[in-house]
């Protein structure tokens, strides 16, 4: 995938879209390297164009993997907008091709005034929203099957069940 492919890059004209570029870091990532670690301050939005990551959880009972992303996608962005530690270890499974922006810099920019950052951090916000909203869904979703599940449990274990 081409960098200017990326939704938040759509509404940029081609002179800001280089202008956003210009105060990126853009390279490979090599295999096996740790770009977001868990419980630490976020510093940056990678959007990675070729590769795969590992999203893994440090636990009690040791790091637990929670998804593998392939390229395109977009990583740091929640970090950025709620200033909040990072929630998961971010490691590159493959080679990656990334670009990548840091918050202050981003920051800088938008109260600077800049447009194209602003064009792009309003497609991330839109983004995170547009989860949010599946997430909610997902769990109004889960809530609707409670009841069944109950009822299942108490068909098949009555009065013995421990759930």
């Amino acid at each position: 995938m081409n960098f200017r492919d990326f939704p938040a890059f759509r509404d940029l004209t081609a002179e800001q879209f280089q202008r956003f570029l210009s105060s990126c870091q853009s390279g490979t990532i090599p295999a096996d390297r740790t770009i977001i670690h868990q419980g630490k301050p976020g510093s940056h939005i990678f959007f990675l164009s070729s590769g795969q990551v590992r999203i893994t959880l440090n636990t009690d009972l040791g790091e637990r993997e929670l998804n593998v992303l392939s390229a395109p996608t977009i990583l740091g962005e929640i970090s950025f907008f709620s200033g909040e530690l990072s929630s998961a270890n971010v490691t590159t499974a493959t080679d990656v091709s990334a670009i990548a922006i840091g918050f202050n810099t981003l920051r800088a920019r938008l109260y600077g005034g800049d447009a194209a950052c602003a064009i792009v951090t309003l497609h991330l916000a839109s983004t995170i929203a547009e989860r949010a909203a599946h997430m909610t869904q997902k769990v109004v979703d889960f809530y609707g099957h409670q009841a069944e599940i109950q009822s299942t449990t108490h068909n098949l274990f009555g009065e013995w069940s421990f759930l």
